[in-house]
């Protein structure tokens, strides 16, 4: 039908009225190009409401500005949960196995363009009251009830190669918005994720036993964790494989979960970057946690981990911790985090378990601004719940770790109320030095 290398859906029969479904018309746009051996599947302004499509091998869906891809409301618009083994699919979280992309097992693969992919999440939530209906994404009251169901993740790569996400909005995802399973070699780059902070489980980019992947450039603005780097490899069986070789640089986060979220599953992640980053209005600014929950068998090996020039405006800095269900082979190890600079309304925490320690952390060059008295001063040590849902009220807490390293500490409390204890505390560590952190506003620094 055409020749020039570019498909455009109009002319496959897409209406683009926001009303008409053209989920079939933009697919044979896609399937054209791909049989004439790749090019780009072109949509046009407009509003194109639709179900599922896939994605395929050489072929780049270039949304241009004024696009929007608009998620049907129906079920039946949309893949079903078996579409292929590895489709995710968690039901504990009132969700079903649908996407509205897919691409699967497909090469140089990509979507491009100014335009956007919305999700249509608010035809899957009921509303909230206007007084728990928070802007805020430090914060929220509760998350959007689910009607009757909901998509999963709106945009899914599983087991692609070559994969490219440059330059669109992804919005109103009713779960995760942008996750990348079991591939290798992609680019995520200028990409805008805006959902709003009560959405359940509203990730903004997921990326699980991936290699070789770099993020820039990118703002997200997420109800739930805003980039995670996972390591499920129960789901991808026989093709599992070490999430690593991942940088994150050059991004501005916000959310009412983690910024910054490592850990779940039981296989590997290491080699990874993250830096340059700011991280604004959010609950947690780095978590890190290898035993979830105990659901994992034993939880994640976490190594060789690199943290670098962030600034963040969060509640909880850094929650870093192995679980108190992991055990071995489970680990955590070589994390090293340096410039970083936050203002913050509880302390950080990190550490290992008895008998299972963390082992060579090293903060340099790490500056904490302790606000308010919005901390529980009867904290026992005891570890933090994997959510970070704990007000710790001491600058660090720092316990059961083997090799730690702290150098140009820097605390300053004078904005910090009555109920804060210290400025670092050190408890049940080996092998330790610490050059004297600089205090300013009366707290102590315990090391016992």
């Amino acid at each position: 039908m055409q020749s020039t290398g570019v498909y455009n859906i109009r002319n496959f029969g897409a209406i683009g009225d926001g009303v008409s479904l053209d989920t079939a018309a933009i697919q044979r746009a896609i399937d054209a190009c791909a049989e004439a051996g790749g090019g780009t599947a072109l949509v046009p302004p407009g509003t194109w409401l639709t179900g599922t499509i896939y994605l395929k091998s050489h072929v780049n869906l270039h949304l241009m500005a004024g696009a929007r891809l608009l998620g049907s409301s129906r079920r039946e618009d949309y893949n079903p949960d078996d579409v292929f083994p590895e489709n995710p699919v968690f039901s504990r979280e009132n969700v079903t196995g649908a996407h509205l992309i897919i691409a699967y097992q497909a090469d140089h693969v990509s979507i491009t363009g100014e335009g956007t992919v919305d999700g249509n999440s608010a035809a899957f939530f009921e509303p909230l009251p206007p007084e728990e209906d928070s802007a805020s994404y430090r914060s929220k009251h509760r998350n959007y009830a689910v009607r009757e169901w909901r998509p999963g993740q709106m945009i899914l790569f599983c087991r692609c190669t070559n994969v490219s996400v440059r330059d669109v909005s992804l919005i109103n995802a009713p779960y995760w918005t942008l996750l990348l399973l079991g591939c290798t070699v992609a680019r995520i780059r200028g990409v805008r994720v805006d959902n709003p902070p009560a959405t359940p489980n509203g990730d903004g980019i997921d990326i699980d036993c991936c290699r070789q992947v770099a993020v820039s450039d990118c703002i997200v603005n997420s109800g739930d964790d805003a980039i995670t780097l996972r390591a499920a490899n129960k789901l991808l069986g026989e093709h599992a494989q070490p999430c690593s070789d991942v940088t994150v640089t050059n991004c501005v986060l916000s959310t009412p979960c983690n910024a910054i979220r490592i850990g779940v599953g039981d296989g590997e992640i290491r080699d990874c970057t993250f830096s340059n980053l700011v991280i604004r209005d959010s609950r947690t600014g780095i978590n890190i946690v290898s035993a979830y929950s105990e659901r994992s068998a034993h939880g994640a090996i976490i190594e060789d981990i690199r943290l670098a020039n962030i600034v963040m405006d969060v509640v909880m800095p850094m929650n870093i911790i192995l679980g108190v269900h992991a055990k071995p082979p489970a680990a955590l190890r070589r994390i090293s985090l340096s410039h970083i600079t936050a203002t913050t309304w509880q302390g950080g925490y990190i550490g290992g378990n008895p008998g299972l320690r963390a082992e060579e952390i090293s903060l340099t060059d790490v500056q904490l601004r302790l606000i308010g008295d919005d901390v529980d001063s009867s904290f026992d040590g005891s570890q933090p719940r994997p959510t970070g849902a704990l007000s710790v009220p001491l600058g660090l807490f720092i316990r059961e770790v083997n090799r730690l390293r702290i150098e140009g500490l820097r605390v300053n409390a004078t904005e910090a109320g009555g109920k804060w204890r210290s400025a670092l505390q050190i408890s049940a560590c080996d092998d330790v030095a610490v050059n004297e952190p600089d205090v300013v506003g009366g707290l102590p620094w315990l090391r016992d």
